[in-house]
Order: C-alpha cells, then sequence, then structure tokens
C-alpha cells in the first residue's frame, strides 16, 4: 500500500537529482504548520462526508462489526448478511431542496452605500460592477452550492481573485468555490465573525500545463517545475467518475490522480519589526520598515513642517508622530509537497488580507456542528423500522391454507392445491358426524403485529420535519380540511423563524465576499468601462465605471432584496400603472421602467414611429400582436429575462 495515503506521512526527499536549486527557495516549516492545519480538520471532514452519505448517497454506510465474525462492514452489508432487505426512505433530500428553493426564490442583490451622500453616484456605479460581476460568476448557482456546502458540512468558503480566467477568456473579478475538503485554518477558531483566522489555504490538483502556466515565469522555472514533477503521468485511465471518490479520499501530500500535481496554497498572518507612524495633518496612519533610511524620511518631514510653521512648538504643529510596533501582516506561498516554493509573496491586495471568506455555522465554542447531523438520527430510525416492517412482512403468515388431510380421501395433495387456486375449482371433502367445513379447511393471514410499528414511523417521519424546521405548511402541502388560511399563514410564518438563523448567517457571509469583490473592483478595474448589465433601475451615468471617482470613496455595502423577485415585479408593475392612469407618467417613462416582457418591444415601435414623424413619414403603428398581448396580460409574449434588462 502507498505510504503517502497515510495522513500522517509526509514524502521524503525526492531521490532524483536536480539540476538546480528552488527558484524561491524553501518553506517546509510552514508546510509542515499547514498539514497540521488540515489534519487537525480531519474530523470536520468525516462528519461532511457522513452528512453527504445520509443527504444523497448510500444511508447504509456506516461502518459497523459483525457480532459473528468481528469483521468490519457496512451496515447495509450487514442487514443483507442476515436475510434482510436495507429500505431507505430519504427524507434528508426533500428538506434540503426546499431550503434550496427558498434561497433561489428570495433572489438578494447587494447595494453599495457611500458615506459621503454627495457621492450617492458612485455607491450607485459600484452596485452596478457588482452586479455585473456577480453575472459573469453565475453567483446565483454558486451561493446554492455554497448553501449546501454549509448545510451539510457546517462550513463554506470561496476565494476572490483578479486575473485571467482561461473559461471565460477574459480578465477580470472572478469568484471560485473552494472545496471544504480541500480546505485547512487554523483549529483554534471562535469568533463567529472568523476574525481570529492567522492561517488558511487549500490543497489543489492541477495538470502540469495549468501549473507550467501559472508559475513557469522564466526558462528557468520552467525547467525547476517540470524536474519536481517528473513522476506525473501524462495520461490516466479513470474508471469511475463524478462520484466523490477524490474528495473521499484526499491526502495532504499527494495528488487525488496520478495525472495531476499536488500544489499547496497557504496564507499566514505574520509579523515584523515595524515603525507605526500616525499623521495628524493629514488624517492617515499606516506601518514602515524598521530602518534608519524610513526613520530619517519622518524625521524630515517633521523638520519641513517646523521651518514652516514660523517658530511654532511641536504641539501646536500636526507632525507624524511615530513609534516603535510590530507590525501584522498576510504572507502567501504556492508550494509544492517537498516544500518549494513556487510563488510568495505579501498580500498585493488593498484591503491587505487573505483573498478567502470563510464562513463557519453553527460555531460554539470553538466547536463546528452542522444542519443535517441533528436529524440523521431520525433519519436512521426511519430506514430501520422500514427495514423491520418490510422483515416481519415477509415472514408472517399471508394466506396459509390449513387442510385436514384425512378429510381428503378421493383426493391427492397436489390435487387440493390444483383445485384451491383453481377459477371454479371442487373440493370433494369428507366430513365426519358434527364436523363443519370450517374445521377441515382454513385460510390464516397476519396482520397485526406491524401495528404499532407504523406508529412508530409516523412519529418519526413527524420528528424529522419539526426538528429540520421545514413542515408540511412550509412544504406546501395541502392542509387538512377545516384548516383557515390565517392559522395555515400563521404555520407558514412560524416555519420560516426556524431557518431565519441559517439564512441570516448565510447572508453575512454573502456580504464578507461581497465586500471583498467591492475592494477587489476598486484596485484593479482602473480603466473606464461601460456595464450595461445591470437594468433599468439605474441611471445611465451609473453604468459609466469610473475608477477615478471609485478608488478614492470609502464605500459600505448591505444586502437588501433583488429587484427581480416576483413579488417585487408585481408590486412594482401595479404602481407604475396607477401612476400611468393618473396622468403622472406618459406611457414611454412607464414602459422604460416595468417588467411586462412586451414592454421593450413596444417602447421600439413608439420611438420608431417618433423618428418617422418627425422625418414626415407615415407612422407604422404598435403592431397587433403587441396589442393582443397587452390584452391578455402577456400571455404568450417571449420573457425578456429578469425585471429592470
Amino acid at each position: 500500500m502507498n505510504k503517502f495515503l497515510d495522513k500522517r506521512v509526509k514524502p521524503g526527499a525526492n531521490t532524483k537529482r536536480f539540476s538546480e536549486t528552488p527558484v524561491n527557495g524553501v518553506a517546509r516549516d510552514f508546510l509542515e504548520e499547514c498539514a497540521a492545519c488540515w489534519n487537525a480538520l480531519e474530523e470536520a471532514r468525516r462528519k461532511l462526508r457522513r452528512s453527504f452519505m445520509y443527504s444523497y448517497g448510500d444511508q447504509w454506510g456506516d461502518y459497523v462489526t459483525d457480532p459473528d465474525t468481528l469483521t468490519v462492514m457496512t451496515e447495509g452489508e450487514l442487514i443483507k448478511k442476515n436475510g434482510k432487505v436495507p429500505l431507505k426512505n430519504n427524507m434528508i433530500a426533500p428538506i434540503l431542496s426546499n431550503i434550496d428553493g427558498q434561497l433561489r426564490q428570495n433572489l438578494m442583490r447587494p447595494v453599495c452605500v457611500t458615506r459621503d451622500q454627495a457621492e450617492s453616484k458612485v455607491g450607485e456605479m459600484m452596485s452596478v460592477a457588482i452586479e455585473y460581476v456577480h453575472d459573469i460568476n453565475e453567483l446565483e448557482e454558486l451561493d446554492a452550492d455554497s448553501m449546501r456546502m454549509l448545510l451539510n458540512g457546517g462550513m463554506v468558503a470561496q476565494r476572490v481573485e483578479f486575473g485571467v480566467n482561461p473559461s471565460k477568456e477574459r480578465r477580470d473579478v472572478w469568484i471560485h468555490s473552494v472545496n471544504p475538503s480541500r480546505l485547512f485554518f487554523n483549529a483554534n477558531l471562535e469568533d463567529v465573525r472568523m476574525w481570529d483566522v492567522t492561517c488558511i489555504g487549500e490543497i489543489m490538483d492541477l495538470p502540469l500545463d495549468d501549473v507550467l502556466a501559472h508559475f513557469g515565469t522564466t526558462p528557468q522555472k520552467k525547467s525547476f517545475i517540470k524536474e519536481v514533477y517528473y513522476n506525473v503521468s501524462p495520461r490516466e485511465s479513470i474508471n469511475r467518475a463524478v462520484q466523490g471518490d477524490e474528495s473521499r479520499n484526499l491526502t495532504f501530500y499527494t495528488a487525488s490522480r496520478s495525472s495531476l500535481c499536488r500544489v499547496i496554497l497557504g496564507w499566514k498572518l505574520e509579523s515584523r519589526d515595524a515603525y507605526y507612524w500616525n499623521d495628524e495633518q493629514r488624517g492617515t496612519w499606516g506601518y514602515l520598515p524598521y530602518n534608519k533610511e524610513c526613520k530619517r524620511m519622518l524625521d524630515e518631514e517633521n523638520e519641513k513642517r517646523r521651518k514652516a510653521g514660523n517658530g511654532k512648538s511641536d504641539d501646536e504643529l500636526l507632525l507624524i508622530n511615530y513609534n516603535f510596533a510590530t507590525e501584522r501582516y498576510w504572507y502567501y506561498r504556492y508550494m509544492t509537497p517537498r516544500g518549494d516554493v513556487l510563488k510568495e509573496g505579501c498580500s498585493p491586495y488593498w484591503h491587505g488580507e487573505h483573498n478567502y471568506v470563510l464562513h463557519l455555522f453553527p460555531l460554539i465554542q470553538g466547536r463546528l456542528g452542522n444542519f443535517v447531523e441533528q436529524f440523521i438520527d431520525q433519519q436512521r430510525a426511519i430506514n430501520r423500522t422500514a427495514t423491520l416492517i418490510d422483515f416481519i412482512r415477509g415472514t408472517s403468515s399471508k394466506g396459509v391454507l390449513v387442510v385436514d388431510d384425512d378429510a381428503f380421501e378421493s383426493m391427492s395433495r397436489e390435487d387440493v392445491i390444483d383445485e384451491y387456486v383453481r377459477y371454479n375449482g371442487v373440493l370433494f371433502v369428507k366430513l365426519k358426524p358434527g364436523q363443519s367445513i370450517d374445521g377441515v379447511v382454513r385460510q390464516y393471514n397476519s396482520g397485526a403485529s406491524v401495528a404499532g410499528d407504523f406508529e412508530l414511523l409516523n412519529l418519526q417521519l413527524r420528528l424529522i420535519n419539526e426538528i429540520s424546521g421545514v413542515n408540511s405548511a412550509m412544504q406546501g402541502q395541502t392542509p387538512r380540511a377545516g384548516t383557515p388560511a390565517s392559522l395555515y399563514a400563521q404555520q407558514i410564518q412560524n416555519s420560516s423563524l426556524n431557518l431565519k438563523g441559517l439564512f441570516d448567517s448565510f447572508r453575512t457571509f454573502r456580504r464578507r465576499r461581497d465586500t471583498k469583490v467591492l475592494k477587489t473592483i476598486q484596485q484593479f478595474y482602473n480603466e473606464q468601462r461601460y456595464i450595461d448589465m445591470a437594468g433599468k433601475h439605474y441611471s445611465e451615468e451609473a453604468k459609466w465605471y469610473d475608477p477615478q471617482k471609485v478608488q478614492n470613496s470609502e464605500i459600505d455595502i448591505t444586502i437588501s432584496e433583488g429587484y427581480n423577485t416576483p413579488a417585487y415585479q408585481m408590486l412594482a408593475n401595479d404602481f407604475l400603472m396607477d401612476l400611468f392612469k393618473a396622468n403622472a407618467v406618459d406611457v414611454k417613462t412607464m414602459l422604460e421602467n416595468t417588467s411586462f416582457p412586451f414592454a421593450p418591444k413596444i417602447l421600439e415601435a413608439i420611438k420608431r414611429n417618433e423618428e418617422q414623424a418627425a422625418k414626415g413619414q407615415p407612422m407604422e403603428g404598435i403592431p397587433p400582436e403587441l396589442l393582443q398581448a397587452m390584452g391578455n396580460g402577456g400571455a404568450g409574449m417571449p420573457q425578456q429575462g429578469n425585471a429592470g434588462n
């Protein structure tokens, strides 16, 4: 067996002689620290795999010991060995599907708010830019996948980067989902806001060509990378695909497949000696390296201000105050399993942080749980009860025929069986004096032995819905006869309260992610660009992204209800129609802001007629099919996308 399958073993020095020393040096101590963080999360990954198994996989996959042979096998194998059929009734998947549907239905969008109200257009401009990033990254699908990760594992992470995406063939801000099985971070987290993260990263498996494209920036580096990954197979035969095998069998030092290269990305909050300075004149502060050159620069600036102060004392002047301090900064390294550094440096982002967004829920006193594990026991009870009922029914008597052998002297046993099951069959029975036919032929059926089991099964089905918070009202099931509408609405509202903490926690994760996206946009969008993907609810001026205005602004971000929800569309359309009927707006204004699917075509026809009238040409009028669609409420018209698009 390969020794690298043991998570406690790290690879030794490569026996191949390298022609050159590592290009960027080595960081074996930091690599071992990352490995320790990853190994410490093994219990969390085990819970994640078990929750996924009960949500979408084999619910009889837990390993147990056979009491007869003392061998380890799955519960399903043990049940089959005992002559039973391992039945399952997956009640977890519908609960997760309901939560996924609620998340998709209540679409949220980021809204940027500037601290200076005079720069409100800047906040609107950033809102357009963030919606653009949401669109190109397909965040609706990515967030739904992140929610599934949060439900099953209690942890979710995304990575925000700026660069070239080969799949999209463009350079922009990209958001990558991080597999929790590949994620590692310091194991002593207790702050639900993730403010105590000091080490974070992930293990990546990349083709050799991708590694060369990312890190082979010189011929020397390219040659070194080929020598480090000399044992990577150019091709590999794969027997199973998209079955989750790679995530289940991950180790830290070796790639999941022999055709891939293991690259470890690690971020660490490091420290160094520095000067902490505070400029009272400009209201700014920061850190400078602790050396004579920086001290001389600060002293020269203060001396200039003293000379310009015309003899004022230092207390009256606004000088730069500085003193010795310990600066904390984020440092990243891309490493090979041997500890060779492929790329490293301080955080290249203006926000000065790592580019991960990590969220754990629920995290209570440093203990991580997950949503699914709290009702796994109920799911197991349901499966065991269903299997027990099936076994009892399979072994109980069903239509057993009891016959007095002496009463059929003229017929053989085979003849009695054939006549009993034949249509219009005749049995010749010789009754004794005082004997009735019931004493000769009697049929037995056993059905009362599982009555209590059915009650237990119904109890478990009811408990799993109550524990999860997704009851029949939230699932949209038909209420019982005589249930008042107000009571049913109250049940739906109360059910949503059970999941409010989950959705609010996920909204906090999205807000932190969008804040990091906002800061990345401010830094790397350094050219003017026109963004026409945000719809009509933004002004034309806001769609022109101007980096000169954005990069010097302090912007806060909030999450509010999106404009493309059905409830908002109906409310906006009714409000616009009321304004139009009251002659408060003209037809063009109404059509430009409504979400009717036929509105763009009607507006285009009106503008075309106005242009023809200005040229003295006869007007065409609105096409009849559009007028008919307006009369039918838009039925049959092609959809134009979300509201405002």
